[in-house]
């Protein structure tokens, strides 16, 4: 099923089921756009973010339809075009195209235990034998998309780290959420792979449904720390929608039993403001100059 079909059923079911009297009216123009960048293939995608989508227009009166780029260049051309209107995305995706997007206001998600942070880890079979990075050379190693800061930019980090070229000394695989890296792991059909940090933790019931045993993984290696993903608007949105849809994204409380249940199948716990230097600091590097 395409990508464009999915957006269309989506949307005509966001309100199936929805008590009398509690939407907005409909406001008037295009539906709004979020584009995300997956680890996971889009219908997974389009289901884990579904319930927030509803959300929204429950809140706000706007349509949100999701829009999944193929990769970072797909996502600056859309942003470049105007074919989509805000962003979440991961820190060094923002840092390569925040030029299309405006400084303020930014909105930084809570992780799943509700920290500000993310970052990466290197898991083996445990029966493997392989206890230190420097024992995968010439091994395969599955990462995460190149667009995820923790899987894939922090990774490579690490084993730069460890005087270990991530494209000459080792056979990389990259694609992918924690869950197929996990299982790909598991059996056997990589040596190692990068998840995020928090997943053999908080994934117990996901995990034994696929046929991952966590206690059968060790974790060799843990990346630097870098910034939850960033939701940013497109410059030239109209103000008033920015401002509906923010105030709404605030609002949500996870210590309500609905708002927990829509966090949690979007793996999120919330969103906080920022601003870019804050999130500059927390990301340890400079943007680069914005172009016009």
């Amino acid at each position: 099923m395409s990508a464009r079909i999915l957006a269309g059923l989506l949307a005509s079911m966001l309100f199936v089921g929805a008590p009398p009297g509690t939407v907005p009216a409909p406001v008037p123009g295009p539906a709004l756009r979020l584009a995300v960048l997956p680890c996971s293939n889009i219908e997974t995608t389009f289901r884990k973010f579904h319930p927030l989508l509803a959300h929204l227009k429950a809140a706000t009166g706007h349509v949100v339809q999701l829009v999944v780029p193929a990769d970072l260049a797909q996502l600056e051309t859309d942003a470049a075009h105007g074919r989509i209107d805000f962003a979440l995305q991961d820190p060094h995706t923002y840092q390569q195209v925040s030029r299309l997007f405006d400084a303020a206001p930014l909105l930084q998600a809570r992780s799943l235990d509700g920290t500000m942070t993310q970052s990466g880890v290197v898991v083996v079979r445990r029966d493997s034998g392989v206890t230190d990075l420097a024992q995968l050379r010439g091994r395969t190693v599955m990462f995460g998309p190149r667009t995820s800061s923790p899987k894939w930019v922090a990774a490579k980090l690490l084993f730069e780290s460890k005087d270990i070229n991530v494209e000459r000394d080792l056979k990389v695989f990259n694609g992918g959420c924690c869950e197929d890296i996990a299982f790909a792991v598991s059996v056997r059909s990589v040596d190692a792979g990068v998840i995020c940090d928090h997943f053999l933790g908080q994934h117990g019931a996901r995990q034994k449904e696929l046929g991952v045993d966590a206690d059968a993984l060790a974790v060799i290696g843990r990346t630097p720390v870098v910034p939850t993903r960033i939701l940013a608007w497109r410059k030239g949105v109209a103000a008033e929608t920015v401002a509906a849809v923010t105030r709404a994204l605030l609002e949500i409380d996870p210590a309500k039993p609905a708002h927990a249940s829509m966090l949690a199948s979007a793996e999120l716990r919330g969103f906080v403001t920022t601003t870019e230097a804050e999130y500059l600091r927390a990301l340890g590097g400079p943007l680069p100059p914005r172009r016009p």
